[in-house]
């Protein structure tokens, strides 16, 4: 084989990749810029959105990569007909299923400046601002919460990825001869990203008890007391309780400052999953109702669920800062040049990932344009649309409340008249395809859930664009699809 010299490999070198000209990025900004403008301005005139089976969007969508491009603009089309056509919006104001995001748009315009601007928010070298930015969103939840100085923590995908990284922390308190005794305390009622995050650093199904709750879906001291006890009296070693401060199924808050003084008691890490309930602690009422979370070791927030944040956007606080480096800090010799100086963050000693996006940013851009006023009547307005909508379910016909209002969250069914003497079964199955008529009409949606062995529909409220009338449009809805549904359904 021949060998080339120098000059031979300049000139293969010496010219950028051909790459659209500066009209053409023009157009497409544009076109993408006014797209989001007029998607923000009438998102809630359009359907909520619709759904396909997997042969519709194989038949849509696969094919083979193409080796020359195409233009823009017809790249653009596919996507308005076979992509944006075909998913639900979240943001839609009549969207309360699970818990939703509802972004505001300088949270969309944060967004497209982390992906334009792309900085490394893994180390402080490389993007000092973007580190400091983030420092700077996190006081800010610290003081929200009321968490101490020495708590320290991180921006993640999410809450899941929040918990796991808090539970990982936690279980590096643990000797290694006390890890395979170790019991995790949580309520039936927790969200599965804990179940998850167990399987993940290791724990048996059997290390994580899962206690029952009371009436009200909390998790109770007293019971908490008792296994611990149970497990102490088997030699085992009682190690940590998640407790939560807003359930995705009905919005529960456990008793947290009872629950932190049985922790304390028996030397536990006490972690909060407050992903969807925390921005609540912005208003009197929800300051009151999650009183206590001051006192966690570790606390997972999720700003792009009640928080106005596009997606990705969890936290994790810790509350002795210190052991998240301590946990995850690793300097191989390719990162030698990166060592912070004295005050300087590098964040990814505080997680899994070294590569990380500059998410601080868009909650940053947000808060200093709305304001924290503007979060707080977020809040009072989302709670304030769950009482609303409680009231009007209690005095519509057929309607029963599974569980009342907890934080902006209510648990319902629809029972009509001719159903009154049914099964439970029979009442389950009818709420199922209740939810689903409702949503094939593309103006609302809604999911259920599981209370006490009932279906139940939620109404999740986190989006500031959402009014009474969409919540009267959906309830006479529900109504009438249940009527008509009653009179063709089989129950038996």
């Amino acid at each position: 084989m021949p060998s080339h010299g120098l000059e031979h490999w300049r000139r293969l070198c010496e010219q950028a990749l051909p790459h659209p000209g500066h009209a053409d990025l023009e157009l497409a900004g544009r076109t993408v810029a006014d797209f989001f403008l007029k998607d923000f301005a009438d998102l809630g005139e359009r359907s909520v959105g619709r759904t396909a089976g997997c042969a519709e969007m194989e038949a849509l969508l696969r094919e083979p990569p193409p080796e020359a491009g195409m233009p823009f603009t017809e790249a653009w089309q596919s996507f308005l007909t076979k992509v944006a056509a075909y998913s639900f919006r979240p943001g839609h104001p009549r969207f309360l299923a699970f818990i939703p995001s509802a972004p505001t748009y300088y949270s969309v315009l944060g967004d497209w400046l982390c992906a334009g601007l792309n900085y490394f928010a893994g180390v402080w070298k490389e993007a000092p601002s973007a580190a400091q930015v983030e420092l700077v969103v996190l006081d800010w939840f610290k003081e929200f919460l009321g968490l101490p100085a020495t708590a320290q923590g991180i921006l993640t995908g999410g809450g899941s990825e929040a918990n796991l990284t808090a539970l990982v922390v936690a279980r590096e308190r643990l000797p290694w001869e006390h890890r395979a005794k170790a019991r995790l305390y949580t309520s039936e009622h927790r969200h599965w990203s804990v179940d998850r995050a167990a399987k993940v650093i290791g724990l048996h199904a059997d290390q994580v008890r899962r206690l029952a709750a009371d009436a009200d879906y909390r998790l109770t001291p007293s019971s908490l007391r008792d296994a611990i006890r149970q497990d102490q009296e088997a030699g085992l070693v009682p190690w940590l309780v998640v407790a939560n401060a807003g359930t995705t199924n009905t919005g529960t808050v456990d008793p947290l400052d009872a629950i932190a003084e049985v922790c304390r008691e028996s030397g536990l890490w006490l972690h909060a999953d407050a992903a969807y309930g925390w921005p609540a602690v912005l208003i009197p009422e929800g300051k009151s109702e999650l009183h206590g979370i001051e006192l966690a070791d570790s606390v997972t927030l999720d700003p792009h669920k009640w928080f106005g944040q596009t997606f990705e956007a969890g936290c994790v606080l810790v509350r002795d800062g210190r052991l998240l480096e301590e946990t995850f800090r690793m300097r191989p010799e390719y990162m030698q040049d990166v060592t912070p100086d004295a005050g300087e963050v590098n964040f990814c000693d505080r997680s899994i990932a070294l590569t990380r996006r500059f998410r601080a940013l868009k909650i940053w851009l947000s808060i200093k344009t709305l304001g924290v006023a503007w979060y707080r009547r977020l809040i009072q307005h989302c709670c304030a649309l769950a009482e609303f909508g409680q009231k009007l379910l209690e005095q519509t016909p057929g309607f029963e409340i599974l569980c009342g209002r907890q934080l902006s969250i209510v648990c319902f069914r629809y029972v009509p008249a001719k159903l009154q003497n049914e099964t439970e079964e029979a009442l389950n199955r009818f709420n199922l395809a209740l939810c689903a008529e409702l949503t094939k009409t593309g103006r609302a949606f809604l999911s259920t859930t599981l209370l006490n062995d009932r279906v139940a529909l939620r109404f999740c409220f986190v989006n500031w664009r959402t009014t009474a009338a969409d919540v009267e449009e959906i309830v006479k809805l529900l109504q009438r699809l249940g009527d008509e549904l009653a009179t063709r359904f089989r129950y038996s």
